[in-house]
């Protein structure tokens, strides 16, 4: 038995070579193989910036021949939310590739990492983001838990309960807390993104507040949230103003992560 580890895909050295080493882990822990996989682009990444080691993405294997040697894919889902990676483009092309041999052939796609009522994301979070205020000797920082933003209320609600978690974890030990977004969509139903985090920045620094920690809500350090990022260009102005912005490292590899997987692969064999 093996597990598809699959991730929305990156072009991004960093952000492969950190997948592979959390699927080795699973792997070591869980006495499964397990394979990393993007959803699209990571084939592309030049293997020579991948200690020689080619990448997978989905969107290139299910199309070569070693897709048809197999007869089972079981798709261990390394997404935050029902992000339409996971929802729509995953389950349409497993199913065209099942298709060709309906006899033959199955897929399963295990859930994402967050579930109502499951704590482990937001207690990790935390547990970053104190890292943070003792690492950086802060006193009372407000705290700003930022993701991508998304087109997807329900995508967004994930957010909004693991940023409630949060701010209960956190409680008198921080001075202000908000969840907000790295960018969104102009039309006004997309409006539940908000703040940006760019806004929410300048409205603390209006009234005074000068240390923060910026909570990523990023699995991967990819385009976004690892070094010379985005969110790093969005933070930069406010540094420069005297405003000291410390950002945690992604969640990805937080034990409480591969805990949940763990769980993931459990229920699927017990199933």
């Amino acid at each position: 038995m093996e597990y598809f580890l699959i991730d929305n895909g990156s072009l991004r050295p960093g952000s492969i070579l950190q997948m592979r080493k959390i699927a080795a882990e699973l792997a070591q822990t869980s006495g499964y193989k397990i394979r990393p996989f993007g959803l699209m682009h990571s084939h592309k990444v030049d293997p020579a910036e991948l200690e020689t080691q080619p990448a997978d993405s989905m969107q290139n294997f299910l199309l070569s021949e070693d897709a048809g040697e197999i007869e089972e894919i079981r798709a261990l889902s390394f997404f935050l939310g029902p992000s339409l990676a996971i929802t729509d483009w995953l389950p349409e092309n497993l199913q065209a590739w099942k298709d060709c041999e309906p006899e033959v052939r199955k897929y399963r796609i295990l859930d994402p990492l967050y579930q109502p009522g499951d704590d482990r994301l937001a207690r990790a979070m935390t547990e970053l983001s104190r890292e943070q205020i003792k690492e950086n000797g802060l006193e009372t920082p407000a705290v700003a838990m930022v993701d991508h933003g998304t087109p997807l209320p329900e995508v967004n609600q994930v957010r909004e309960d693991v940023g409630e978690q949060m701010r209960q974890l956190l409680g008198t030990e921080i001075a202000q807390f908000s969840t907000c977004a790295m960018e969104r969509r102009p039309d006004p139903i997309y409006d539940f993104n908000d703040p940006l985090l760019e806004n929410l920045l300048q409205k603390w620094m209006d009234v005074g507040i000068r240390e923060v920690v910026v909570s990523q809500f990023f699995l991967l350090p990819g385009r976004h949230a690892g070094p010379g990022g985005d969110l790093a260009q969005i933070c930069q102005p406010f540094i420069d103003q005297g405003m000291k912005i410390c950002r945690t490292e992604n969640l990805g590899a937080h034990p409480l992560v591969e805990e949940i997987l763990l769980d993931r692969i459990r229920a699927d064999q017990a199933t």
